[in-house]
């Protein structure tokens, strides 16, 4: 019974806001398509400290001189935690839409900046290199910043119309729902950085 309920209430969610999920996919899209045609735009010289700063990594990776596990991990974990968080609060405003629209595109260019140079600068082994330390995660986190951007943006919204809307008997945005949403976010990405500063380092010494 809970299962179907849960069902009934994520199929509403993702009808009630379709339109919504196909816009900001197409604005994330592009953000990938920006990024990746910025490392075809970068200069030899830009290209050639961006490899030597890599490949210094790997070097220090593979010989176990790089940062303490424990460090990395919170690092990771606060970063993603500040990118969700910010996106979240944003959506607490009535001017923070178009912010958590930049926010969106800059993840999507962060993302094919990183696949992009690596395919570009290594060819299958940078490919390879992408599968284990930048696609994993993403493959969470993407969906994860998708669903909060657009919660934040119809808290947003529903806030807007609660305050300015003529009718104030409409229902106010519901504030526990929303909070909640994020300690799940929060529960998700705390999983994420233990499997970037952990796991992914260890695939990433055998491909390198």
């Amino acid at each position: 019974m809970l299962h179907q309920k849960m069902g009934h209430g994520i199929q509403r969610h993702f009808e009630r806001h379709a339109s919504l999920y196909l816009f900001i996919v197409v604005l994330f899209v592009m953000g990938i398509i920006f990024g990746t045609v910025t490392v075809q735009s970068l200069g030899h010289s830009q290209q050639a400290d961006l490899v030597f700063y890599f490949e210094q990594f790997m070097s220090e990776m593979k010989e176990d001189h790089i940062v303490e596990p424990s460090y990395a991990f919170w690092q990771s974990f606060i970063h993603y935690m500040k990118y969700t968080g910010v996106i979240w609060l944003l959506g607490l405003s009535i001017i923070g839409l178009p912010i958590i629209l930049i926010l969106l595109f800059l993840k999507g260019v962060f993302v094919g900046f990183s696949v992009g140079f690596l395919v570009h600068q290594l060819g299958w082994e940078g490919f390879l290199l992408s599968l284990v330390s930048v696609i994993p995660q993403n493959m969470v986190v993407v969906p994860l910043i998708l669903l909060m951007s657009v919660l934040s943006i119809s808290f947003s919204l529903q806030l807007i119309g609660y305050i300015f809307g003529q009718n104030r008997v409409k229902r106010k945005p519901r504030l526990g729902y929303y909070m909640a949403i994020m300690f799940g976010a929060s529960l998700i990405l705390f999983v994420v950085a233990l499997f970037e500063t952990y796991i992914s380092p260890v695939f990433m010494r055998l491909i390198g």
